[in-house]
């Protein structure tokens, strides 16, 4: 099977040694994924949105789409911004339904994200 990484300039990228998503065959990995300045200044529901947005980016660019995503984890730093996170994740997963873990952590990276999120599709056949 063929492998195309997905790249989406973010310098960090380089220096984890990382691809931001993964096409083998008909499935996609999207690495975890945080919002980016402006963005990380925002609360978790902004934050949410732009990492989501940034996700989308990732599955067109892998020929693929929200509507493809069968699972998402959910990492949070506190719990208290459930509501916020779970709100930008249905907006963008409701018609889908996407299998989901929500987990909290003690930290991510950029220390200002407030949540990171990353997602598995499978592209029908």
């Amino acid at each position: 099977m063929t492998r195309r990484n997905i790249s989406s300039g973010y310098a960090f990228e380089d220096t984890y040694g990382y691809s931001r998503a993964v096409r083998v065959g008909n499935q996609v990995s999207v690495s975890g994924t945080t919002a980016r300045p402006p963005h990380l200044d925002g609360d978790a529901f902004l934050q949410a949105t732009a990492a989501l947005a940034l996700i989308a980016d990732a599955l067109t660019e892998a020929d693929a789409g929200m509507r493809h995503v069968v699972r998402t984890v959910v990492y949070v730093i506190d719990m208290a911004d459930t509501a916020h996170v779970a709100r930008a994740h249905s907006e963008a997963f409701d018609a889908v339904r996407p299998a989901s873990t929500l987990v909290q952590v003690s930290a991510l990276t950029p220390a200002s994200a407030r949540v990171e999120i990353e997602v598995t599709a499978i592209i029908p056949n």
